[in-house]
């Protein structure tokens, strides 16, 4: 999956779905990235709960200690004592035990989204957090979000939006085949053709083209 150093001001940045792990031989890849270019990171934005974007949290957050850890409110249950009920169930569904210590190991969430807030008062004031806009997108996860920056004409779409079409699968635990249909048509209504989208997995594409 795709984890996004996103920039702020300065050398400010924040992370979106850190999922760096020692089970998958790149635990200190995120670190030394922000390190070696002198970044702050101010900020953990997590897309969803799924175990396949969180991993990283935790070596992320004894880096830089005062980052705060943001999810939906829908979702910020999972990551108290990790996994949640729906985590577990999607562990299980892919007989990946062994990331059941690897994900009990995460912090939980200091900051709870909800749709339509900036992370300005995630990242902090005059960092230009207050451009990016959370845009809730159930149906993948029922705290599934997409960040949306106008000016810049970037679009986060995490596990809801795919290149080609693709979408995340809704056969899980949580997932909702019809609210993510929604989700998608929303999405359509309201961001431009010619956004630069940048998903959970795969490779970014041009919106509408």
């Amino acid at each position: 999956m795709n984890t996004l150093v996103v920039p702020l001001q300065g050398k400010a940045c924040f992370l979106v779905d850190p999922a760096a792990c020692a089970g998958s031989g790149d635990k200190n890849k995120i670190i030394d990235y922000l390190q070696n270019k002198k970044l702050d990171c101010k900020a953990i934005i997590l897309t969803h709960s799924h175990f396949d974007h969180i991993t990283g949290i935790a070596g992320v957050k004894a880096a830089f200690p005062k980052a705060k850890i943001a999810i939906h409110k829908a979702e910020i249950n999972e990551l108290i004592n990790p996994p949640g009920p729906m985590g577990d169930s999607v562990i299980q569904f892919f007989g990946l035990h062994e990331l059941g210590l690897a994900v009990a190991e995460q912090p939980p969430a200091d900051i709870a989204l909800e749709d339509g807030m900036t992370l300005e008062s995630v990242v902090g004031a005059g960092l230009g957090g207050q451009n990016w806009k959370v845009i809730s997108t159930p149906g993948h996860t029922p705290g599934s979000i997409c960040l949306y920056n106008k000016e810049e004409k970037i679009l986060i779409s995490g596990d809801t939006l795919f290149a080609y079409g693709g979408y995340g699968r809704t056969d899980m635990a949580g997932g909702d085949e019809a609210q993510i249909i929604h989700s998608l048509a929303m999405l359509r209504e309201n961001i431009p053709a010619g956004t630069h989208v940048y998903p959970g997995h795969d490779e970014d594409f041009i919106y509408g083209y």
